[in-house]
């Protein structure tokens, strides 16, 4: 059977599988009713059918706001499929029951920290009534339930075997089998897609191959582009399922976006492109989950989607150095290009960015793609390249607003082109010519419809401006780090002057430095840089000047345009050297790119040995459900999901919860001024004064101390207020203080 009918069989079956799910009356779960009291008697605040029992789910069902005293009951039917003996095992803080067939088999009451109850119970094959009951009454509030068969470990019940409802076997154990055959199923039909799509590439590989013999450098870029794409993905898993890279677009704000259907008044901080994108890359997993052919857990599929929206910025990532070596191939010449591709793939918040779901590196790539255009309208005036470049650099700012900035000179210098290109024509009136040339108003508005379009400004002109009054008000204020004046102005430069270089590193950095004066200095190559450095200027002007902040992921498009003069100085050193000494050149260039790839490169080790994943071993191994204080955002501490924790800010908070642990971000407690009350909490604690012991420390070492001047960012005592950098959140120095059950002053 060929591949393309085995995809048409196994698509059918899907199909039909995800009918039988959508129409099956039977679904999995149980009847939840959640009470505002510790006794069940109240009026019921809540009734749902979920999965199962757990912690995870009534905080979900308090939505994260779990009351001090409640009490909620599980009702339904607890399907097996074989009949032998049983082990149950529930997991509770405070009191829980467990009742099967109206028969108490579980007894976990009165008030207590978390404690196990377990029983056996011998189960004949069908449908047994189930029935669960839990109340908090004040500190954690903790609840898992796990079973196991003749002997084997203790696992969590999964969700398919329970149901809300009454239904005869027969059909039950229809719809169970179903459900588990159906992962089965669908990963069955992706590797048979897959399978095709890898069919197909085979006659396209064979003219790619063809290429790479009539034209070397696509060999060589397409291997820049694997080194990229390897050093982008190594971490891509950081953090998951927290957010651990600050302001990413994650699952939530894409998941809001759809559900509001990026109309009805929505908006968010950043324009609507990113995440329309992405709602189409989730759409797959979306479908298959709604239509119950896939099942993943609130829990993995936050995971998943984050996951694809990183990889999302992976892809754009690969894009990115391919528009760079184009851009410098225009610009300067094939093999420039090819040096500034991989140049900017060691650009250090570039490799950072290429793998967080943050909007900088799609926005980025846009960009760099606007550029070929840019630099190719000076020279052959198409309308294709106008609307290139118009096109290009709208989905940029649809992108992320600041974009904007890389656009409001480029105008006028393609308008004195138009000029240029009107008077060597012998126009009478070439400035009047130039200004109204139809190529710059149809490139216009190609731009302002397509701008128009992804902002859905006519169905929905209010979000549109809520937006636009959002990052002119309130989400620029309070961030501006200098004042109006001249010497405010001239800090803010050496504050750029500064995160440039360290995005660089010093040699490439200086290599850049040196190319833009080089090629200013060559006539044949003179035009291009000021078209570029036009570019360059406007967005400083434009943009940052204008905000008066910024960080070193504000300057990637900056890098962008620099690497292209990494690129050509690069080559210009080759070429003087060949008739000399190409052996000394080409090994400068070698320990220059070498030094830059393990000085970006550390960022990829510290994300894989980020202290944090020591911290939650630490805890886990000593936790048994003792509850861990916690400040600052959950971006910046260990993924807490499986642990009971509690916000405490302040010292008294501290003495009122009594936290078995208290998790601190030392790095992240620098940066807070001396007089806020988490700064004199966190200073109590490390100073071993609040009743609290140092008992555990973690922060992994630089990975080669040797280099000379590592990025200050990622290496060192991270003691720059304010932060400048968001590579301070990778592999934060996190400790862990212990009550001591001693100290009774406390």
């Amino acid at each position: 059977m060929g591949l393309r009918r085995l995809l048409l069989v196994v698509s059918t079956i899907l199909i039909g599988v995800a009918a039988f799910e959508r129409l099956d009356p039977v679904r999995e779960g149980l009847n939840a009713t959640y009470f505002t009291d510790v006794n069940w008697s109240s009026t019921p605040a809540l009734s749902r059918v979920e999965s199962q029992p757990s912690s995870n789910n009534f905080r979900r069902a308090w939505s994260d706001a779990v009351p001090e005293d409640f009490s909620v009951t599980w009702s339904g039917k607890l399907v097996i499929l074989r009949g032998g003996t049983y082990t149950f095992s529930i997991d509770s803080d405070d009191g829980s029951s467990v009742y099967v067939d109206q028969q108490l088999l579980i007894d976990n009451p009165g008030r207590h920290e978390t404690q196990r109850k377990s029983a056996t119970i011998a189960l004949s094959r069908g449908d047994h009534d189930l029935f669960i009951k839990y109340f908090q009454a004040g500190g954690p509030a903790t609840l898992e339930l796990s079973w196991a068969s003749d002997g084997s470990p203790l696992t969590p019940i999964p969700s398919w075997a329970f149901v809300p409802r009454n239904a005869q076997f027969r059909r039950l154990a229809m719809s169970v089998v179903v459900r588990r055959l159906s992962p089965v199923l669908v990963a069955t039909w992706l590797a048979v897609v897959v399978l095709a799509i890898l069919a197909d590439l085979r006659q396209p590989m064979r003219r790619l191959r063809s290429s790479f013999a009539a034209a070397p450098e696509l060999l060589a870029l397409s291997c820049v582009v694997a080194a990229s794409l390897l050093l982008s993905v190594v971490g891509v898993w950081w953090g998951i399922p927290s957010e651990w890279a600050g302001d990413e677009i994650g699952p939530v704000t894409v998941l809001n976006a759809i559900e509001h259907r990026f109309s009805g008044g929505w908006f968010d901080r950043y324009p609507p492109l990113q995440m329309e994108v992405l709602s189409v890359v989730f759409s797959p997993l979306l479908i298959l989950q709604r239509a119950r052919l896939f099942h993943l857990s609130e829990v993995a599929e936050f995971g998943a989607l984050l996951l694809l929206s990183r990889l999302v910025s992976i892809a754009a990532a690969a894009g990115t150095i391919v528009a760079v070596f184009r851009a410098g191939r225009e610009a300067f010449g094939n093999r420039q290009g090819l040096l500034a591709a991989a140049a900017f793939a060691l650009v250090t918040p570039f490799l950072y960015y290429a793998k967080t779901a943050n909007p900088e590196v799609p926005y980025v790539f846009w960009f760099a793609v606007s550029l070929i255009f840019y630099i190719r309208l000076n020279r052959t005036l198409a309308l294709r390249d106008f609307l290139g470049f118009a096109l290009a650099g709208t989905l940029s700012v649809c992108t992320k607003d600041q974009a904007y900035g890389l656009y409001l000179l480029t105008p006028l210098a393609v308008a004195y082109r138009l000029w240029e290109a009107h008077r060597s024509n012998g126009s009478q009136r070439p400035l009047f010519d130039a200004i109204t040339d139809r190529r710059l108003w149809i490139a216009g508005g190609a731009a302002l419809v397509l701008f128009s379009i992804v902002h859905n400004i006519v169905i929905n002109p209010s979000g549109f401006l809520t937006h636009v009054r959002d990052i002119t008000g309130p989400g620029q204020q309070g961030y501006q780090m200098v004042d109006t004046t001249i010497p405010g102005r001239m800090a803010l430069a050496r504050i750029v002057a500064d995160l440039n270089q360290r995005s660089w590193g010093w040699p490439l950095w200086i290599a850049a430095i040196a190319g833009l004066a080089l090629a200013i200095a060559e006539q044949s190559t003179r035009r291009v840089s000021i078209l570029l450095s036009v570019v360059a200027f406007s967005y400083y002007i434009g943009f940052i000047n204008v905000v008066r902040y910024a960080f070193d992921r504000y300057l990637l498009p900056i890098c962008v345009i620099e690497a292209l003069f990494v690129g050509f100085v690069l080559d210009r050193l080759l070429r003087a050297s060949q008739g000399a000494a190409p052996r000394v050149a080409r090994a400068s260039i070698a320990i220059a790119l070498l030094y830059t790839g393990l000085y970006a490169g550390t960022v990829d080790v510290l994300m894989v040995r980020d202290g944090r994943y020591a911290a939650e071993q630490w805890l886990r191994s000593r936790h048994a459900g003792r509850l861990v204080g916690t400040m600052f955002p959950v971006t910046v501490l260990p993924r807490l999901r499986d642990f009971d924790t509690a916000e405490i800010r302040n010292v008294s908070d501290l003495h009122d919860a009594k936290p078995a642990f208290f998790l601190l971000n030392a790095d992240y407690a620098r940066a807070v001024p001396g007089n806020r009350p988490e700064a004199v909490l966190a200073a109590g604690l490390q100073q071993q004064t609040l009743g609290y012991r140092l008992a555990f420390r973690s922060h992994a070492p630089a990975p080669w101390p040797w280099l000379p001047s590592p990025h200050p960012n990622l290496v060192g005592p991270r003691d720059e207020v304010p932060v400048l950098s968001v590579l301070t959140q990778v592999n934060p120095a996190i400790e862990i203080y212990e009550r001591d059950p001693h100290d009774n002053a406390r």
